[in-house]
C-alpha cells in the first residue's frame, strides 16, 4: 500500500472525523472507502448509463399507495396497543 498525503479544508477534515467516530472505523479506511465509492463506477459505465440503469429499475418496482402503508402501519400499532 502506498501512503498519500490529501490536504484537506478544517471544515472537511471534521466531517470525516465525525463519521469515522459514528462507524468506528480508521480514518484511511473511511477516505479509502469514500474515495471508491464516489470515483468508481460500475463496470466502466458513465454516470448517464447509470443513471438509465436505476430509472429501468426504479419503473420496474411495485407502485406503493403511501397513505395506505400510513393507514395500515398506524392501525397495526394501535393493535398493538401504540398510539
Amino acid at each position: 500500500m502506498a501512503t498519500r498525503t490529501i490536504h484537506l479544508p478544517e471544515s472537511s477534515y471534521e466531517l470525516l472525523s465525525a463519521e469515522v467516530q459514528r462507524r468506528g472505523l480508521a480514518p484511511d479506511a473511511l477516505a479509502d472507502e469514500l474515495l471508491r465509492t464516489d470515483l468508481a463506477t460500475s463496470d466502466g459505465e458513465d454516470l448517464d448509463a447509470t443513471l438509465q440503469s436505476l430509472a429501468e429499475l426504479t419503473a420496474r418496482l411495485p407502485e406503493i399507495d403511501g397513505v395506505l402503508l400510513a393507514r395500515d402501519t398506524r392501525a397495526q400499532l394501535e393493535q398493538r396497543g401504540g398510539s
